[in-house]
């Protein structure tokens, strides 16, 4: 997972999701983290997701991420993954 600063600097994670929200939302945390995040992170931004097996590129809002977050679970898992991802 990848982002771009405004100044054009990379940052990229790499962490695992069961779907593609669910990437995005651990490499958010994960970035979050970081000193940087809060001017990179704009609700504009986005993120760039590769996926391994096989190699698959996918970029994500930012906002759609959060969207996703805060939208109803689908399922009881569903529920559980994103209350893990929002504690971080």
């Amino acid at each position: 997972m990848t982002v771009k600063e405004l100044d054009g600097a990379m940052h990229t994670v790499t962490v695992q999701g069961a779907t593609l929200y669910e990437a995005a939302a651990a490499a958010l945390a994960v970035f979050r983290s970081e000193a940087w995040a809060t001017n990179a992170l704009k609700p504009n931004a986005v993120l760039n997701v590769e996926v391994q097996a096989p190699p698959v590129v996918h970029e994500v809002p930012l906002r759609a991420v959060e969207r996703w977050l805060q939208a109803p679970s689908t399922s009881p898992k569903e529920q559980a993954v994103k209350r893990a991802l929002t504690k971080s």
